[in-house]
């Protein structure tokens, strides 16, 4: 919690910076460009792709399950045995600090109300498509190896889908502070992985899909928006 704090006031300082001129530009309740250029070009979605994709080839790539099981035996060896689990808060904390800006009246690039429609529409987009997967791995051998284990990872696609959110809510006024989400969600997908909660292939695929997820739902809005001024 201490950590959290230093983070939080981090973010704070940082909203006493002024605005850039770009940011100045994109205020309000039309902003017509929420994601670089004018759509999802392959270098939005090549790293998360890929990352899901790597989860998914485990059953045909027996090199992904050897190196679960390294990073499994490596990772548990050392685990600690309290049972606590700060990832579970943890995973908020992205998510958390857009709408903490939203209370304090401090300007990010978009309001309240379309932070609530982004994130609600992420969060259906990355549950449902991570349910279906669920469903989908249940059938197959190679997934669940471990006992509790579960693909994909439901903290990493939250944390990861909460860390994107909050990058592209930051990218103009600072890219610092905007890829800081990352680390919070790094931390979380480390944190499953050494209380025995997943694999690495789970969190990766997690992470890919919150990534895409988030993605998605900033490019359909941008879309809406263009038709809506006729651009």
């Amino acid at each position: 919690m201490y950590l959290l704090t230093i983070y939080l006031s981090w973010i704070a300082s940082t909203c006493a910076a002024p605005l850039p001129a770009a940011m100045k530009a994109g205020m309000g309740d039309s902003v017509p460009s929420t994601l670089e250029g004018k759509g999802l070009r392959p270098e939005h979605i090549a790293i998360p792709l890929t990352a899901l994709a790597y989860g998914c080839l485990k059953p045909l790539t027996p090199v992904i399950g050897r190196l679960d099981n390294r990073v499994w035996d490596r990772l548990s060896a050392t685990a600690p045995g309290n049972g606590y689990s700060p990832e579970t808060l943890l995973q908020w904390t992205p998510i958390a600090s857009v709408y903490l800006m939203d209370a304090a009246g401090l300007p990010l690039r978009h309001r309240f109300r379309q932070h609530l429609a982004l994130d609600i529409g992420s969060l259906a987009l990355a549950g449902g498509a991570g349910w279906v997967m669920r469903r989908i791995s249940e059938g197959i051998p190679t997934f669940g190896l471990k006992p509790g284990t579960q693909f994909p990872s439901g903290h990493a696609t939250n944390a990861f889908r909460a860390a994107e959110m909050f990058r592209q809510e930051w990218k103009l006024r600072s890219p610092w502070v905007g890829w800081s989400g990352y680390v919070i969600a790094g931390c979380v997908s480390y944190l499953r992985m050494r209380h025995g909660e997943h694999q690495l292939s789970e969190v990766l695929a997690g992470a890919g899909l919150g990534v895409l997820s988030t993605r998605s739902v900033y490019w359909l809005k941008d879309r809406i928006e263009r038709r809506r001024i006729g651009n």
